[in-house]
């Protein structure tokens, strides 16, 4: 048992010692403004923030868990939004300072709007496609471009099935800080 033990401490030790930790992710904020001959039908403001962490394994994968928070008001409604989404990148072309990659991984997202009682779940997985660009040796900006993916949402007895194909569906902007 001790040997057993003593293998698995080593393996974990040898991949924290290869591993650099990165430290990053996204902030979003969008404003939509509704208008009819010159009448505001509606607005609303969204906020997002998603801080990710994560471990270089090797040259070319990655693991990395995101954890964030959503927040959108409207003219009818106040929405808080809870998102964790633990993945996989895999880095399949590097040419200078930029890197193109592949994420791979699962997505939970707990939406709730002030004043209605049941809450919307939403489960993902999805491959998202992205590139990155090193500015220096530790600070790298990043961008995904649409995802392949499939979700499932359930809000009370409603559910919906959703298949994600495209670029146009999420665009997304962060930086990561290596250590």
């Amino acid at each position: 048992m001790k040997k057993i033990v003593l293998a698995a401490v080593f393996a974990v030790a040898s991949v924290a010692a290869n591993a650099q930790v990165w430290m990053g992710g996204e902030v979003g904020y969008q404003h939509t403004k509704t208008t009819l001959n010159g009448n505001e039908l509606s607005k609303n403001n969204t906020f997002t923030l998603l801080p990710e962490i994560g471990y270089t394994l090797n040259d070319n994968w990655d693991i990395a868990a995101a954890v964030g928070f959503g927040h959108r008001d409207d003219d009818n409604a106040s929405t808080n939004n809870f998102i964790l989404n633990p993945y996989a990148r895999y880095k399949a072309v590097k040419a200078g300072n930029f890197t193109f990659f592949l994420d791979g991984g699962f997505a939970y997202e707990l939406e709730h709007t002030h004043g209605v009682d049941d809450n919307t779940n939403t489960w993902e997985i999805a491959i998202k496609p992205g590139f990155s660009y090193a500015i220096s040796p530790k600070v790298s900006l990043v961008a995904h471009i649409g995802k392949l993916g499939w979700a499932f949402q359930k809000t009370g007895d409603v559910k919906t099935n959703q298949v994600n194909v495209g670029v146009d569906n999420a665009v997304a902007f962060g930086a990561y800080v290596s250590f």
